[in-house]
């Protein structure tokens, strides 16, 4: 009997020590970002775990040690300097950090992802998906950025731009997996970042509109990088089955053979996730080309749109199309953002979104119910929105053909793709953006369509249709078409027919009577707006507050803060007020979004940014609107704005000697004679006290 009892004593202490092995090993186990941290974020704000914080996409911290009592004692507490690639210059940096775990991941412009440990401040890894720069640099539109990673579980979510998507160990940066989007032998690029949804799927998009490719946006699985499902924003041949039913009535709605060539509608920022109802919300681009003189007549679905699909199945819930025909390049694909709202005496769950086209939309985001939309700044293109349904009256003499046409806003909005913010706490939204902005379109009556199939390794050809005008774009820099420049700095034969056609509008006999505007008075120029979705109405702007192209977008806090990130300044604003509190001058190009997060209980603000211009470097101004890229003349050459495809860059990457870098206008050059130093580029990451010297400046 004794040895009975021993005998169980013995199996319940082996029971016992098991189970306790078992808690152990769980609670050894390193935390994971699961499904239920993506759809909260940090509550405690010590982390920022994904695009915008949160599936909401709402971009708050709850964090309050730094305040509007104490930010003017906010400086630089430590830099890490950025891994970037060989050659072209990469000075936007767009990318938005993520923290977890006390590492900080990030992104460059040529898709270089990395860790660094918050406390050591030290690099942990670094994986470069080694993009061949020399064919991908004419492929992208506006500019070599991209804006930000995804995480989930153990891994890391990395786009590339070249049109791959790559999973890679949190630990150590190996590759775990890696899928091609895209194809290979179109004008498609990612810039956008992916967020990932209920059940480890992936969602991601693609740009392009400029070069006409056909758009779409994808679920991949995140265990495996199997697709699990695509959803075309363009419909196909019409002779063929359509790849989902929801292309069948949009095919109704174009014209001209637009299947020949693709029809645009890129996805390439806004995105946002309703876990409870399950349902994906992306923003789409514009239609191409980007005149309908071209492309034909029609409403073009489901180009200019907030799509809203089953994350499940890529099923189509609603659609709300927020420019019809667009001709102006309103792509509709700034950040949405969910809020639950009282309005009107009843709670609503809305989607809300501040596009190019100049309007606040706040709509019903389970059913598309339209609920309002307001003109945020001077609006010409259209006369209003119909109250129920919120279909715009286009004017139809904004419609523009081979004579030039002055429209509000200009591409640039509005408000583009640069993130905005909520806070809770004043029940405001803040965005950088432009206010009384215009454009000059004009239609070039000689366009001829061409193929988007590219042969292996070509260059990339931008199809807008448009001659001259067409100032502005994705963040206020986009001509009307950026050129590519040949080695020897000669343009191509694709290049001289871009530069014909953005060769200035002749002034017409009778200058066009100006379009009538609705829209708010106020400050003009580069704004931060501050606006009431409840109240429907603005309730401040500052001037200054935003940068066109070189706005990195803002940041709300529990401190009643706003930082914006504006070219070489981090600018705080009292969130109730718009008063501002501090100006933070840091030495850099165009800086990315700010986050917020805690290392042992300290708060700190980040940003990315490339610092700014060396030293007795060439020194000409950046282009305006509408010219083409060219040979440029050596030694202080002239760049063009944000524009896209450089000269021609031979093996290694570095520009080739004199070649154009056609930008959002000017006849400017990336440097006539020798290839300029890449300048280096900066995670900056600051708290209250901060005393360090901020990279590049001068006696450092």
């Amino acid at each position: 009997m004794g040895r009975i009892r021993n005998h169980w004593k013995l199996a319940l202490a082996a029971v016992v020590m098991a189970g306790m092995g078992a808690w152990v090993g769980l609670a050894q186990q390193p935390r994971r970002v699961n499904d239920n941290l993506l759809k909260t974020g940090s509550k405690t704000g010590e982390e920022w775990v994904a695009y915008g914080t949160n599936w909401a996409e709402q971009r708050f911290s709850p964090l309050k040690e730094i305040d509007a009592s104490n930010v003017n004692r906010l400086g630089l507490a430590w830099s890490s300097e950025l891994p970037l690639a060989a050659g072209n210059p990469q000075t936007h940096q767009e990318n938005t950090p993520l923290v977890f775990n006390g590492v900080l991941y990030g992104i460059t412009p040529w898709s270089i992802t990395y860790a660094v440990d918050l406390r050591t401040h030290k690099e942990i890894w670094r994986a470069d998906p080694a993009v061949d720069q020399a064919v991908w640099q004419s492929r992208i539109c506006c500019g070599v950025v991209n804006r930000g990673l995804a995480l989930y579980e153990d891994k890391v979510i990395a786009p590339v731009v070249d049109g791959r998507l790559r999973a890679l160990d949190a630990a150590t940066g190996k590759v775990v997996w890696e899928v091609r989007v895209s194809p290979d032998n179109q004008a498609y690029t990612i810039t956008m970042a992916p967020r990932v949804i209920k059940g480890g799927r992936i969602i991601i998009g693609v740009s392009g509109g400029e070069f006409v490719v056909r758009g779409f946006f994808s679920a991949y699985d995140a265990k495996t990088g199997k697709l699990d499902w695509r959803f075309y924003t363009v419909p196909g041949d019409p002779s063929k089955p359509f790849e989902h039913p929801e292309l069948a009535p949009a095919a109704k709605t174009w014209s001209n053979d637009w299947w020949k060539m693709g029809g645009g509608a890129g996805v390439w920022n806004g995105m946002a996730y309703d876990g409870d109802n399950d349902i994906v919300y992306v923003g789409t681009g514009q239609p191409g080309p980007w005149t309908d003189m071209h492309r034909g007549p029609g409403d073009n679905l489901y180009a200019n749109s907030i799509v809203a699909v089953r994350g499940a199945t890529g099923k189509m819930v609603w659609y709300y199309q927020e420019v019809p025909g667009d001709d102006w390049d309103y792509d509709s694909i700034a950040d949405l953002m969910l809020l639950d709202l009282r309005i009107n005496n009843r709670n609503r769950q809305v989607i809300m979104h501040a596009p190019k086209s100049g309007f606040f939309y706040v709509l019903d985001r389970v059913t598309g119910e339209f609920i309002s939309g307001d003109p945020i700044t001077k609006v010409s293109w259209t006369s209003g929105l119909d109250p129920k349904t919120g279909k715009p009256n286009v004017n139809a003499g904004a419609r523009y053909r081979a004579e030039a046409v002055t429209v509000k806003p200009g591409p640039s909005g509005g408000h583009v793709w640069q993130p905005w913010t909520y806070s809770p706490i004043t029940g405001l939204v803040y965005f950088p953006g432009a206010a009384g902005g215009s454009s000059s379109y004009r239609a070039d009556p000689n366009y001829v369509p061409l193929p988007t199939i590219i042969e292996p390794g070509g260059r990339g050809r931008t199809q807008m249709g448009t001659a001259g005008g067409g100032g502005g774009g994705r963040g206020g820099g986009r001509g009307g078409a950026p050129a590519n420049a040949g080695q020897n700095g000669a343009l191509t034969p694709e290049a001289a027919a871009v530069a014909a056609n953005n060769a200035p509008a002749p002034a017409p006999a009778i200058p066009a009577a100006p379009l009538p505007e609705i829209g708010p008075d106020g400050p003009t120029g580069s704004v931060l707006y501050a606006w009431d979705p409840i109240a429907r109405k603005e309730r401040w702007r500052v001037v200054g507050g935003g940068a066109g192209p070189f706005a990195g977008g803002s940041l709300s806090t529990a401190g009643n803060l706003v930082f914006s990130s504006v070219n070489d300044r981090l600018i705080v604003y009292r969130a109730d007020t718009g008063v501002k509190l501090a100006e933070i001058q840091l030495g850099t190009t165009q800086m990315g979004p700010p986050i917020s997060f805690t290392i042992d209980g300290k708060q700190y603000i980040a940003v990315t940014a490339a610092q700014g211009a060396l030293a007795g470097a060439g020194g000409g101004g950046r282009g305006g609107a509408g010219g083409a890229g060219g040979g440029a003349p050596a030694g202080g050459a002239g760049r063009g704005g944000q524009g896209a495809a450089g000269g021609g860059a031979p093996a290694g990457g570095a520009p080739a000697a004199g070649a154009g870098r056609g930008g959002a206008g000017g006849t400017g050059g990336q440097g006539g004679g020798a290839a300029a130093p890449a300048r280096p580029a900066n995670l900056l990451v600051l708290a209250l006290d901060g005393k360090a010297p901020v990279p590049g400046a001068a006696g450092n």
